[in-house]
């Protein structure tokens, strides 16, 4: 490591370590408004992932929202995603009570309820809303809950996080170490929960799914694999804002397994179920964030967003998504 990036870890772990001594001082009510203030404030100066935004929204939705609706979709997206790290500096004053104030659940099948003992239930959740107290959420109904998460390429933030994100007794496994660990796990029915990231590299064995009637996109095959291999209940799950302050979690119906299941069918069909809670409230997600940065070389490719670009892996990952495609029909 370089002088500079080392200096540069070093201030952006001593930044994120003061503004979270500041935060905690607030009363939790105020996390929204000020998250909300600041988010504005961002959305208005940030130019760059200001147009990222915009490119995400046409591409996803063509012209179902004209330039204005986009507009007010990508401020309020700034808007929530700012109140969601204020949310998460402020995780370590959470307590059991405080979180049966701000939050509180929907169970639409009761094979997904987090409160089920002895089933094993894997959760998938998109960035969308506060996706950072959604695995604290849970944490609270279960005896034990792990949650994966990414290595950063700070190291420094990594324990920093992690930590906020335990705040409720949550175990925080990175991602390429999760595999064997949680397939244990669910064989003795456990639960764990996953935010998904559709920004997965081709060499880190992704399944291709089509998103948004017309976008491909690598998905993790994580929670596929282990549904196929430990019998565990997939479950997607929606995180919704209430309007007097704090979230409803709404765990929708299991993805139905069936003898002719497949890891590519599994993966595309829990990603249609996040897919329908983000068209429901467009204005929860990451759109600012750069989710379609491969395209295919062959075929109509003007929808992708400005930002997408031709990658030989990619298309290599996509003829062989093909194939196995063939060889399931």
């Amino acid at each position: 490591m370089n002088s500079f990036k080392h200096y540069r870890y070093k201030l952006e772990y001593l930044g994120l370590v003061i503004a979270a001594w500041l935060v905690q001082r607030f009363p939790w009510r105020w996390l929204r408004p000020v998250g909300f203030f600041a988010g504005a404030l961002v959305f208005f100066f940030d130019r760059k992932r200001r147009e990222v935004a915009f490119a995400n929204l046409k591409a996803a939705f063509g012209e179902t929202y004209d330039e204005q609706e986009r507009q007010g979709i990508a401020r309020k997206s700034y808007q929530i995603f700012a109140a969601t790290m204020l949310e998460l500096l402020w995780s370590p004053r959470l307590t059991p009570q405080i979180m049966d104030e701000i939050a509180d659940i929907e169970v639409v099948d009761l094979r997904s309820s987090p409160q089920l003992e002895g089933v094993p239930v894997i959760y998938c959740c998109a960035h969308a809303a506060n996706f950072e107290w959604t695995g604290q959420i849970i944490a609270r109904y279960t005896k034990k809950f792990p949650v994966i998460a990414q290595k950063f390429k700070n190291p420094l933030l990594g324990s920093l996080f992690n930590r906020w994100r335990s705040s409720l007794g949550q175990e925080v496994i990175l991602q390429e170490k999760a595999m064997l660990k949680l397939f244990r796990y669910l064989k003795t029915g456990g639960k764990f929960g996953i935010v998904v990231d559709l920004n997965l590299k081709p060499h880190e064995g992704p399944i291709i799914v089509r998103s948004f009637e017309r976008l491909l996109v690598p998905l993790t095959r994580l929670p596929a694999e282990l549904t196929l291999r430990t019998g565990a209940i997939l479950v997607p799950v929606e995180c919704l804002m209430r309007p007097q302050g704090g979230y409803k979690l709404r765990f929708l119906e299991p993805i139905s397994v069936t003898s002719e299941s497949t890891v590519e069918s599994l993966t595309q069909a829990w990603w249609n179920a996040l897919e329908s809670a983000i068209r429901r409230h467009p204005e929860y997600w990451l759109w600012s964030y750069k989710h379609w940065r491969y395209r295919p070389s062959q075929g109509e490719t003007d929808f992708y967003p400005f930002y997408a670009n031709e990658f030989p892996p990619f298309d290599a990952l996509l003829k062989t998504a093909l194939s196995t495609a063939k060889c399931n029909t």
